[in-house]
């Protein structure tokens, strides 16, 4: 397992880009993803990917298989553009954590040939990393000889793209932000990988995961919740967010889901202002509890920083640290 970089280090994480917490020193993190959340446009130019053959993992894929095809596949990104395959790309970087573990749940990862420093799960640990999410170390990328490369899709990061171009790399973009763009993503990276029925089940398998866990918590009483995101003032998830989403399919209602911006910086007077039933944070010892002494302050680490295949699984967790009982 790699080590994690720095807590200031900016992270292309399922929900866009952040530094673990934010501080003045961040040059892009929480305060930009706001503006990514403008769609930015790359080059309209066909991508033509060419792969010998469908990898057969076996990781966590569901049980739908996907018979190759003998015609080209055709599909949009979350960039809008088309792409035209001849078969299934058998080489890949991926530049997006909440890609990777996609790779790995519709059992392809055996075509993954590249990551970043934030896929720190044990087993992306044996491949190498091409450095962070934004602007990656060009160098290491080119020395993997990807059929393809996984990116995130946002203004913030104009440069990837255009050297990706510059070198004749063909580039698929992700834009996972929301609890929507899961499926989105589930769909991208499926057709890219020659396994769009298998993504497709998992993408209904997570639709399903998360209804039976909106039915067990309609009749427990909403919490209002707010999810620090640490740093100095302390920033907080707003609306339109993943997090915001999953926290409220759980049974919470986001205390600062009127905010302008999905993320943002918020004064203590206004904590002390709000009424909060839970406070989530992402490590103990990060937030001053006496901002809100009559909420119950609960640890959940980093279980919603990715928004990936294990979503049911991490709107599970975040239900029962809401409602504080197991969740069934």
């Amino acid at each position: 397992m790699r080590p994690r970089p720095s807590a200031d280090a900016l992270m292309v994480r399922g929900d866009g880009l952040a530094p673990r917490y934010p501080s003045a020193r961040s040059l892009l993190g929480f305060a930009v993803l706001a503006a990514a959340l403008v769609g930015s446009s790359c080059s309209g130019e066909e991508a033509q990917l060419d792969a010998d053959q469908a990898r057969d993992g076996s990781g966590a894929a569901p049980a739908e298989t996907d018979t190759l095809s003998t015609t080209a596949i055709f599909f949009t990104d979350a960039a809008g553009r088309e792409h035209r395959l001849e078969a299934p790309a058998q080489r890949v970087i991926s530049l997006v954590p909440s890609a990777t573990e996609t790779i790995r749940a519709i059992g392809a990862e055996d075509a993954l040939v590249g990551v970043t420093d934030y896929d720190d799960g044990e087993w992306t640990g044996s491949l190498p990393s091409v450095g962070g999410g934004l602007e990656p170390n060009m160098e290491s990328l080119v020395a993997l000889h990807p059929d393809v490369v996984i990116r995130f899709h946002g203004e913030q990061d104009p440069r990837t793209p255009a050297r990706l171009d510059d070198l004749g790399i063909p580039h698929v973009a992700v834009r996972p932000v929301a609890l929507g763009d899961v499926y989105e993503t589930n769909r991208i990276v499926g057709q890219l990988l020659g396994r769009p029925r298998v993504a497709d089940s998992l993408s209904s398998t997570i639709r399903e995961g998360l209804a039976d866990l909106s039915e067990s918590v309609a009749d427990l009483p909403r919490q209002r919740v707010v999810y620090m995101l640490g740093g100095s003032p302390p920033w907080v998830s707003g609306p339109d967010t993943y997090i915001s989403d999953i926290l409220t399919l759980a049974g919470g209602d986001n205390v600062f889901g009127d905010l302008t911006s999905p993320y943002q910086a918020v004064s203590p007077e206004e904590l002390r202002a709000r009424e909060i039933d839970v406070v989530l944070v992402t490590s103990a010892g990060s937030y001053d509890a006496s901002l809100t002494p009559n909420a119950r302050i609960e640890v959940v680490g980093d279980a919603l920083q990715v928004p990936g295949p294990d979503v049911v699984e991490a709107a599970r967790s975040m239900a029962e640290v809401i409602h504080g009982r197991p969740v069934h």
